[in-house]
């Protein structure tokens, strides 16, 4: 039994020094339930003669049950002679207010308070209790809901958190051998009875599908299922890295996708932009949300838009995605234009002037996106430039009737945000030129126009 005790202090000492978990000298906070696997934890930073300190998150539950885990810890700690920090909530009742699951509301409570504690008594690493087991029942979990890309890499040894590691010394330690060690170092240790409570998902993989796969398909189907979460973990990483440099090189500016970028990655890579687009955003997006995005982006019709999560939008233009973090507001003023003369509307500064005489040459090679001639008596003197507005419609010169401005700019594959600040030249209640792309049938020059008016536009300077 001291061989087997040994054997697992010498494999907690590996997996240290393996993943870089912890530098001389340094202090860690091990989170402890009071449970066999957290007991084991503080018993081995105790024999490894680790500085540490205790942290436990009492969950207020099992009628009472929890406060006597509370007890225990402290006592322990005690034992160690090391500090015990502690906190309670009542997570039944926050449940039940939240659309959360009971278990998402108390990881998110717990870790809030084991990171705060770590950095408030300058531990530079969180210890938890994660070991083999644990990660067996992660990765097929994960397999039976869907994960995103990297999601079978399921427990990481080591995770960052701000200015605090979150370590997992018994990451390569099942769950007898932790077991064992407690027995033979004569540790004592509580049993959560909810544990044994199959209607918790983990809980029923752990004590009724793991133990048929193993009976029925591979006994040593644990360690095979470890050994998917480690590779997986290793080409993850360096996956990710190279999607980080393929996700900023498809970004074709602060708020679009390049489309066609994009899709000429491979499916893999894609599928990991995604999910690196979500992170930014703080969204972790599940397999199935992952693989409508990427569809979307790559054969969305241009105007869809496809949800991200947590109201964040992609819209498709016709070369780029934009992402929608909130909706694009218009600006509904209309800025009258000196006629002629100069004035700045929207940042841009409008030159309006009469021509004596028509250009010279042909009219299609004396316009241009920042210049255009009209017939000077259709256009008037009531010049304005707004932005578009509800019911907007265009009658493109050439086309013979008119479409919904909304179409229109569908087809030139603006974004939302290029559409909410598109300029628009309007004479007579009507728009006369979508400004730097086509002119309006109503005050366009033919045959028989006598009078000439030009509109130049650039960029205002300060």
């Amino acid at each position: 039994m001291k061989k087997k005790a040994a054997e697992l202090l010498e494999r907690v000492r590996d997996t240290l020094h393996r993943y870089d978990m912890l530098d001389a000298g340094e202090r860690c906070l091990a989170a402890v339930s009071g449970g066999p696997d957290s007991m084991c934890l503080a018993q081995a930073l105790h024999d490894l003669r680790i500085p540490f300190e205790i942290a436990h998150f009492d969950h207020g539950t099992r009628a009472g049950e929890s406060a006597q885990d509370a007890a225990f810890v402290r006592e322990a700690a005690a034992r160690y002679g090391v500090p015990c920090h502690e906190t309670r909530r009542d997570i039944p009742r926050e449940a039940g207010q939240s659309p959360d699951s009971f278990e998402e509301v108390a990881r998110l409570a717990r870790y809030a308070f084991l990171l705060e504690t770590a950095s408030a008594r300058g531990c530079q690493a969180l210890a938890t209790g994660h070991h083999a087991d644990d990660q067996a029942e992660t990765v097929l979990l994960r397999l039976l809901r869907g994960t995103s890309p990297g999601g079978l890499g399921a427990i990481p040894p080591v995770r960052q958190s701000d200015d605090v590691r979150i370590i997992r010394p018994l990451l390569d330690c099942t769950r007898d051998e932790i077991l064992a060690y407690l027995e033979a170092r004569n540790v004592p240790y509580r049993e959560d009875r909810t544990n044994a409570d199959t209607r918790h998902p983990r809980n029923r993989v752990r004590h009724e599908l793991l133990p048929l796969l193993a009976r029925d398909y591979n006994p040593r189907v644990r360690d095979a299922l470890r050994r998917v979460a480690e590779v997986q973990r290793d080409e993850n990483d360096f996956l990710e890295g190279l999607a980080a440099d393929l996700a900023e090189a498809c970004r074709s500016g602060e708020h679009t996708i390049d489309r066609c970028a994009f899709a000429l990655m491979h499916p893999a890579l894609q599928r990991r932009v995604v999910a690196l687009l979500g992170w930014g955003f703080g969204i972790e997006c599940p397999a199935d949300r992952i693989e409508a995005i990427r569809r979307h982006l790559l054969e969305g019709a241009t105007g869809k838009a496809c949800d991200l999560g947590e109201g964040i939008l992609l819209r498709n233009g016709r070369d780029v995605a934009e992402i929608i973090e909130e909706p694009v507001r218009t600006e509904e003023t209309a800025v009258a234009l000196a006629v002629p003369g100069d004035t700045v509307a929207f940042g841009q500064r409008y030159t309006v002037r009469e021509l004596p005489t028509p250009p010279a040459g042909e009219l299609a090679g004396y316009c241009t996106p920042t210049r255009q001639v009209f017939d000077a008596d259709a256009l008037g003197t009531g010049l304005t430039v707004r932005f578009r507005r509800p019911g907007d419609r265009f009658k493109p010169l050439g086309l013979g009737g008119t479409k919904k401005l909304k179409d229109y700019y569908i087809g030139l594959g603006l974004t939302e945000r290029e559409r909410a600040r598109q300029p628009l030249l309007i004479a007579n209640g009507e728009i006369v030129w979508v400004v730097g792309h086509a002119t309006g049938q109503s005050a366009a020059v033919t045959p028989s126009t006598r009078h000439y008016m030009e509109v130049r536009v650039e960029d205002a300077t300060p």
